[in-house]
């Protein structure tokens, strides 16, 4: 059996969990893992599989854009597709949106599973490197990591998931959360057009320009940021000498280019 796996991550945390699916399932079945980019949109996907499976981290209770945007371009013709997300704090209803969305693109939503990660966004922007903070949130992962994937995929092509109730907390969100949610979402907007790479430092290596989820980045006599950004930080956590910056916010704050959890 063939299986298809594609996931969207940031600074590294769904691409650390998509890694181990992917070495489980090939104990036992042909495994592709390919990350999702937006040439994707724009490209013909293999539809060569016969199961799909597809990861995301959850921003702001929400599967990101690109994620909606690629399931949208796919014709499920009544196969199985399976969810896998990592998460800050919750997931709010992200999973049941997307498994619905599924649903309008003719797959059949077979299993899912979350792990709580590192919030890679507070860590950038809050915590100083060596600080209590930093320790923290560095703290706040799920355990057992291998053992629960093991027996997640174990079971994907003989199994069925009724789309899941809408959270029972919604509408604390609705009153409470979103205008947090809001807020936290404007001030992402406002970093946008303050990415910048320091020329002194940059050893132009290109891989901000070549794992770009949007191809927001490249490089003319240096490296330079258009305004079309998911902020996932992919290139400023991933950035090997820490050259890109947002503004002075990101100054001796905290990078988080390899994931290091007991799983």
């Amino acid at each position: 059996m063939k299986i298809s796996i594609f996931y969207y991550s940031g600074a590294g945390n769904t691409k650390f969990v998509a890694k181990k699916i992917t070495n489980s399932f090939k104990k036992t079945h042909n495994v592709v893992s390919t990350k999702i980019k937006s040439n994707l949109l724009e490209s013909t996907v293999d539809d060569d599989f016969d199961v799909l499976g597809i990861g995301f981290p959850i921003y702001f209770r929400n599967a990101p854009e690109l994620v909606g945007e690629f399931l949208k371009t796919l014709d499920g013709k009544s196969r199985k597709v399976f969810f896998f997300c990592t998460k800050g704090l919750y997931s709010g209803n992200a999973i049941k949106k997307i498994m619905e969305l599924s649903i309008k693109q003719n797959f059949i939503p077979s299993r899912y599973i979350e792990f709580y990660m590192p919030g890679t966004d507070a860590l950038l922007l809050l915590a100083k490197k060596g600080s209590l903070l930093e320790k923290f949130f560095k703290s706040i992962y799920s355990r057992n990591i291998e053992v629960k994937i093991e027996k997640f995929t174990s079971n994907i092509v003989n199994s069925n998931t009724n789309i899941p109730n809408k959270k029972w907390y919604t509408f604390l969100d609705n009153l409470i959360v979103k205008n947090f949610e809001k807020k936290w979402t404007d001030q992402n907007k406002k970093l946008i057009p303050q990415f910048y790479s320091k020329k002194d430092i940059c050893i132009g290596c290109m891989k901000c320009v070549k794992d770009c989820p949007r191809n927001n980045i490249f490089y003319d006599q240096h490296i330079q940021f258009g305004l079309n950004c998911d902020t996932c930080f992919y290139c400023i956590h991933n950035c090997p000498v820490e050259a890109i910056q947002i503004g002075d916010i990101t100054e001796n704050t905290v990078r988080y280019n390899k994931v290091t959890i007991t799983t």
